[in-house]
């Protein structure tokens, strides 16, 4: 029998920015209702990563596919992408910054209103629906930034840094809603907590100077993360070469 292929599979990516490489020959993938946590200190190359898996970045050599497919625009349409600072219209209610993302999206006009008032629902926000994007608290806008990438039902979410900021309330809150956000689709994510890790994440990926240097399950391994992350972190960029 012909085995399923990962949503999201990363062979061999390459990346340089500023004239500096950034990633060196990365390789990992990821399956449905997983929810893989990128690690790394910073530099190490997660924004990067994550922004060549969202598209907007193109890796200089290898591959990004999904479900098997190349990455290309048509193919985006399948990722919902958060950067770690979320774009807002400050001006802008609620209600209708989704609604111009809705339209962005290109979704039929009769699915608008529902994608709307389901995302609204879906991450408590018919409080401050009617409130301007620029007075919303930090874990309001990012409850915002992933109602704008789920709008169009994506089968990956990327996140960078999703509860960097957030309270110990608003990031227990935000890994439940990731939890059962991933049922059915893949979420890739980056974070500098490693307890938010172990409690959110199926698998994790540690870079290390833009290399792939860990790459394992964490069913079994709870309280062993914090060592492994802090032996690879501790060694000089060029032994990762």
């Amino acid at each position: 029998m012909t085995a399923t292929p990962a949503l999201l599979e990363l062979a061999s990516v390459s990346r340089r920015l500023s004239g500096r490489a950034v990633l060196h020959d990365v390789s990992f993938s990821l399956r449905r209702d997983d929810v893989v946590g990128l690690l790394g200190v910073n530099g190490a190359g997660k924004s990067t990563t994550l922004a060549v898996i969202a598209g907007v970045l193109s890796p200089d050599a290898g591959s990004v596919r999904i479900d098997g497919r190349v990455l290309d625009r048509t193919i985006r349409g399948r990722i919902g992408w958060v950067p770690e600072n979320v774009p807002l219209w400050p001006e802008l209610t609620v209600t209708e910054a989704l609604d111009a993302c809705v339209r962005l999206r290109g979704l039929p006009k009769a699915a608008r209103a529902t994608a709307l008032a389901r995302e609204l629902s879906r991450l408590d926000l018919e409080g401050v629906a009617r409130r301007l994007c620029g007075q919303l608290s930090l874990g309001q806008k990012r409850r915002v930034g992933l109602a704008q990438a789920l709008l169009h039902e994506p089968d990956l979410l990327v996140l960078d840094e999703p509860g960097n900021g957030l309270d110990p309330m608003q990031a227990a809150q935000l890994r439940e809603r990731i939890g059962r956000l991933a049922r059915g689709r893949g979420v890739i994510l980056s974070s500098h907590d490693l307890a938010e890790v172990e409690a959110l994440c199926t698998r994790v990926v540690i870079l290390h100077a833009g290399r792939v240097r860990y790459d394992a399950p964490l069913a079994g391994q709870c309280g062993q993360l914090e060592a492994q992350f802090r032996a690879i972190a501790t060694q000089p960029a060029d032994a990762a070469a």
